[in-house]
């Protein structure tokens, strides 16, 4: 990340400054956390599952361009994704600094590195693959630019690079945070320290040398909220309302394969969702 990043403050919180950087053309901390603060800190956190789920919609979208080949997912969690691609006989490699979701999905019978970012550069810097998936990996480092730019030398000269990120400072919370006179409620240090939207995660993909070929959301999980279903306040109703989308999308996956893809796209095109899924290809 640049070091002369300056922007408009939009919030103070934990001794540092979210500030919409117009040199980045994101949102993001300052001051930055150091690598070795954030590689303590993810080694030991576990969840109970990956942020991501729409793992049978990346492989229908990628078999547009891609029948098999090389995967590498970067921040894999407990494998899901990559399980789904070694059934349909793709090579596949993970990495995954947190322990316990690393043997999670080494016992699915996959390659699995157990490495920070950091050190995946440094022992695979002349290792290519045909399709790279970093899902919910951008919001957490650094420099999202700098990790960009040197995951192009993992790339071969057709291979498509994923990216799976949460949708920040979109209209539906924005309104919801009005309307109820809230700070923003999604801003988790030192979780989370960059939040991008539509317009920033395009504008880092494009200055960075590659080309979106395709993006969709996920569903707008603030209209729970805009309904007046706060799981803000009651965790029950988020993980209530969290299923009710799940068997939505069962129902609309098994009525039609690429139902939900293109709904979801037309989503993205609003700048709508709660996450995003950009696929992009190499520039030049």
């Amino acid at each position: 990340m640049n070091t002369d990043c300056y922007g408009s403050i939009l919030l103070e919180k934990d001794g540092r400054q979210i500030v919409k950087c117009k040199v980045c053309g994101f949102v993001h901390v300052l001051p930055l956390y150091s690598e070795e603060e954030l590689e303590k800190y993810y080694e030991n956190i576990y969840a109970e599952s990956t942020p991501s789920h729409l793992w049978y919609e990346k492989f229908y979208n990628i078999q547009k361009w891609k029948k098999t080949g090389t995967v590498l997912d970067i921040g894999c969690w407990d494998g899901k994704q990559l399980e789904i691609f070694s059934q349909a006989g793709w090579q596949c490699v993970g990495t995954e600094l947190n322990k316990k979701a690393a043997a999670v999905a080494a016992a699915k019978g996959i390659e699995i590195h157990q490495i920070s970012i950091r050190q995946f550069f440094e022992n695979f810097s002349d290792r290519k693959w045909d399709v790279i998936n970093a899902a919910y990996i951008l919001e957490h480092i650094p420099d999202p630019a700098g990790f960009l730019v040197r995951l192009k030398n993992n790339m071969r000269k057709d291979a498509i690079l994923i990216i799976e990120l949460p949708n920040e400072f979109n209209p539906f919370q924005l309104a919801f945070i009005k309307d109820h006179q809230l700070p923003p409620y999604w801003i988790a240090l030192p979780d989370h320290l960059n939040y991008f939207d539509k317009e920033g995660i395009e504008t880092l993909l494009r200055q960075t040398g590659f080309e979106v070929i395709h993006g969709e959301s996920s569903f707008p999980m603030e209209m729970f909220l805009l309904m007046g279903d706060d799981y803000l306040q009651d965790k029950s109703i988020g993980k209530r309302s969290f299923q009710k989308v799940l068997e939505m999308e069962r129902i609309l996956r098994q009525y039609q394969s690429g139902l939900i893809s293109e709904f979801y796209g037309y989503l993205f095109q609003c700048g709508i969702g709660r996450s995003m899924t950009l696929y992009a290809s190499l520039t030049g």
